[in-house]
């Protein structure tokens, strides 16, 4: 069952996990919807806890709560009542049915749904890596530079919905199954490629795809010289936007669709730096750090290099030892790209970030709040502001911005995690569990695409023990220092993680692993609840005085 169903006053539909009461979208999980799916495609027959397990949990063992979990927030979505169900039974010791009468649903405008999608968001797209061409076989750099500068371009579009680089770039190479890929990033539209490079010429071919029906919406090949690349971007980009959305795109969003132009070379290093950017582990910053300035001593003025130093030092201060020359560089490159290009939103971003490291916190709000104006679906703006909320106390405050960064990218874990641990110290409980569930289900998802996902295993250990489910916790972080000891998230969240379930020592000596060495963030610390049982320990209090 792909087609959307009615039942009562709801409308499910099955290809995107999403419900629906007349006009009003209903929030649940990706994993209840699964549930729910399970159930509708059996209605009227008993469903075992196995036969969910089997669908819902594949290759993941999980207890009993998993799955009262999910019915649990069923029932509460569809406010029915487990005593008097009019939609989900529970079959004593056996399972669930689901007893309501099911209809077929055509495509309710009201309910967001349009002409073009019927496998994820009405307007929703995912950009994925495009295949490297060329004869050498040595432009991945390249090739997913392209790609991410799409993903940029296109998140100024107002009602485009671009699935983060982190989700689409799992999907690489030809032969992807166009629907398979569609279900599991919830999109619509897939934008794929590839490029021939020789010497100074480019050839880029794109295939904008309906992830329903396979069909290419629309295809072309570029042959120009690489001098022309920013003006093939801004081809597609519109292109997309238009198509995707209907109607030609405002001025605004024209110009964020431009990218910031230079020469080929340094851009060719910019998009290096761009590639080991993400990875996060020092040795990757710092070739980040080497790139983006080969491109800045080609050209001086390519702000977006400028704003990519500043970024690669200030997440090396604040994680990799809180060194004076950090700060000092991400200071200067910051100011440099703010003076160059104010207008480019990254150059607000990395401005903001510099000035949370000074503890400049309404200066550097002011910002974040610039970079959501000129691009206001940009998820790092939010997200950075929200945590310079919590660290300066605002924890209300950053329990807002947590949600809109979890509503614009639904991938991500941790805004979710973030926003949970925020509403349970507002004493928000029952919003707290459910932005927890949210943040589980979200990693679930990551791991089933990306089993090494380390990020994943550690910031979501956090969540798992706030539901109850503290074996799976220890188990999350354990998998996650195994697959690298040395990461400061594995660390920091294993030291939580002990921390909350009363294990003192092994608490303190995880970080003295982190906070011995200056890395951390004070202001963090001394506001994050995780911590409380450490803070009368003289032990933890020789190492908060060591960060800065």
């Amino acid at each position: 069952m792909s087609q959307p169903i009615r039942f009562g006053a709801y409308r499910f539909e099955p290809h995107t996990g999403r419900l629906w009461n007349g006009a009003d979208e209903i929030r649940i999980t990706p994993r209840a919807a699964a549930v729910l799916d399970v159930l509708t495609r059996q209605a009227g027959q008993p469903v075992t806890k196995q036969q969910l397990f089997a669908s819902v949990w594949k290759d993941t063992v999980v207890g009993d709560d998993a799955l009262a979990t999910c019915i649990q927030e069923l029932r509460k979505a569809l406010e029915d009542d487990a005593r008097q169900p009019l939609y989900i039974e529970t079959r004593h010791r056996l399972g669930y049915r689901f007893v309501a009468s099911l209809v077929p649903a055509t495509p309710d405008p009201a309910a967001g749904a349009t002409p073009v999608a019927t496998a994820g968001d009405s307007a929703a797209i995912a950009v994925l890596p495009f295949t490297d061409m060329s004869a050498e076989r040595d432009q991945d750099f390249f090739c997913e530079g392209l790609a991410e500068e799409l993903i940029d371009a296109l998140t100024h579009v107002e009602g485009l919905r671009v699935a983060s680089r982190s989700a689409s770039f799992q999907f690489r190479g030809p032969g992807v199954d166009v629907r398979e890929v569609g279900r599991q990033l919830r999109v619509s539209a897939l934008l794929e490629g590839s490029v021939r490079k020789a010497g100074d010429r480019l050839r880029i071919t794109v295939q904008l795809i309906d992830v329903a029906s396979g069909y290419h919406k629309w295809s072309q090949r570029f042959e120009r010289p690489m001098g022309d690349v920013f003006a093939i971007q801004d081809e597609i980009a519109e292109t997309v936007a238009t198509t995707l959305r209907g109607g030609a795109v405002s001025e605004r969003e024209r110009h964020g669709l431009r990218r910031p132009e230079t020469a080929t070379e340094p851009y060719e290093f910019y998009l290096r730096g761009r590639q080991s950017l993400h990875r996060m582990q020092r040795a990757d910053l710092e070739n980040s750090r080497l790139m983006f300035e080969r491109a800045i001593s080609l050209d001086r003025r390519y702000a977006p290099a400028w704003a990519g130093v500043a970024t690669v030092h200030a997440v090396l201060f604040e994680w990799w030892g809180a060194h004076d020359e950090d700060l000092q560089e991400a200071d200067l490159a910051s100011r440099t790209a703010m003076e160059l290009a104010p207008q480019l939103a990254d150059a607000q971003l990395a401005r903001g970030l510099v000035l949370t490291l000074f503890r400049r916190y309404d200066e550097a709000e002011r910002y974040f709040e610039a970079a959501a104006r000129i691009n206001p679906n940009l998820f790092d703006a939010y997200y950075c502001q929200a945590r310079a909320c919590f660290a300066r106390g605002e924890i209300a405050r950053s329990a807002e911005l947590f949600h809109k960064a979890s509503d614009l990218r639904r991938e991500d874990f941790q805004s979710p995690a973030l926003e949970a641990q925020s509403l349970m110290m507002l004493g928000r409980v029952e919003e707290a569990h459910e932005a927890h569930l949210e943040s589980i289900a979200r990693a679930e998802h990551a791991l089933a695409l990306s089993p090494f996902d380390r990020r994943a295993l550690a910031i979501v250990s956090l969540d798992l023990f706030s539901v109850g489910e503290r074996e799976r916790a220890f188990e999350w972080s354990k998998r996650s220092l195994e697959l690298d000891p040395d990461d400061m998230s594995a660390l920091v969240c294993a030291a939580c993680l002990h921390a909350r379930a009363g294990m003192k020592d092994e608490a303190i000596q995880i970080l003295e692993r982190v906070f011995a060495r200056g890395w951390g963030k004070r202001d963090w610390v001394e506001h994050d609840p995780d911590y409380d049982s450490l803070r009368d320990d003289p032990r933890f209090i020789q190492l908060v005085a060591k960060l800065k």
